[in-house]
This record gives C-alpha cells, sequence and structure tokens, in this order.
C-alpha cells in the first residue's frame, strides 16, 4: 500500500506483532480478495491471537446480498450508477449494465469471495470472533475519523466483531 507505515503479506499464515498487542483493526475491501479457507480463516485466527481481548475489528467488503438484490431490481443499474457518482471515470466499456454485477464479484480477477452478514460471520466464528453486528460505514469513521469516507454503503457490508470470551 502506497504510504503504508508497514507492509505485511496478510495471507503468509503469521503477523508479525507480539501476542495480545493490538487494540483495533480496520480492514477496508480487503477480506473477499482472499481464498476462504486457506488464507482468510488463516488470517482471522491470527487477529485472534495478536489482538487484546476488548480488541474491535472492523471489516468492510463487496456485500453479497446487495449485489444480488440489486441484480434482481435493476440488473445493476442503481449500483453502477452509484459507482460512477463516486468514481466518475469508472466504465463498463459499453457493455450492458449486468457487467457492473460481474465487476462486483470479479474485480478483474482480484476477488475471491463476496460476503454477506452470514458467511462473513461464520468466517469470524472459526477464529473465535463473536459479537459480530451489521453497522455503516458512519460507524467505523466515527470511532476511526482519519480513515476517508468510501460512500459506499448501497454496494458494501460493514461489521464490528469482538473477541470471543
Amino acid at each position: 500500500m502506497s504510504g503504508s507505515e508497514r507492509d505485511i503479506d496478510l495471507a503468509a499464515g503469521r503477523l508479525p506483532f507480539p501476542d495480545g498487542s493490538v487494540t483495533a483493526v480496520v480492514m477496508q475491501h480487503v477480506v473477499e480478495h482472499l481464498e476462504l479457507h486457506r488464507q482468510l480463516v488463516p488470517l482471522f485466527q491470527e487477529l485472534q491471537r495478536v489482538c487484546t481481548d476488548d480488541a474491535v475489528l472492523w471489516i468492510s467488503c463487496p456485500d453479497l446480498a446487495k449485489v444480488c438484490a440489486a441484480y434482481a431490481t435493476d440488473r445493476g443499474q442503481a449500483l453502477k450508477e452509484d459507482r460512477c457518482r463516486r468514481w466518475p471515470e469508472y466504465t463498463l466499456g459499453g457493455a450492458p449494465v449486468q457487467q457492473f454485477i460481474n465487476d462486483l464479484f470479479q474485480a478483474r480477477g482480484r476477488h475471491r469471495n463476496l460476503f454477506d452478514l452470514e458467511l462473513l460471520t461464520w468466517a469470524l466464528g472459526q477464529a473465535g470472533f463473536s459479537a459480530v453486528e451489521r453497522i455503516e460505514e458512519a460507524d467505523l469513521l466515527a470511532a476511526h475519523p482519519e480513515f476517508p469516507p468510501r460512500h459506499d454503503d448501497e454496494q458494501s457490508l460493514y461489521v464490528r466483531a469482538r473477541k470471543s470470551r
């Protein structure tokens, strides 16, 4: 990541932090890039190791339920328009609007999974995280105002999770 304090390979299997040393984790549009069983669940297990007992995980990713509902409603037209408002240079290259749904699922080959609340809750639970709740981007930004807003609640799932006690 450009300008990051530390570059970490999240799929490597081991985070370079001591046990119980992390108080908060924010992952915005990261989890969908990792393979569920071989990369994401092990990453969540590592986060369980490095997080303090009162640590909070903040996660956002494309929302599978919202994407499917958008396709059923208008083939994704409203989501495409939302993307174009936020990223005016975005284009489907002349393809019909349905291609936007493919872009969300595949991200031009970069996405491995899309999550709904149930699947993400399951993955977090495999690593011992509980109290997973759906939140809005505003909740994340209220807790961490240093993060730039994405304005993507229409197509993203935001959750907050805590370690199991």
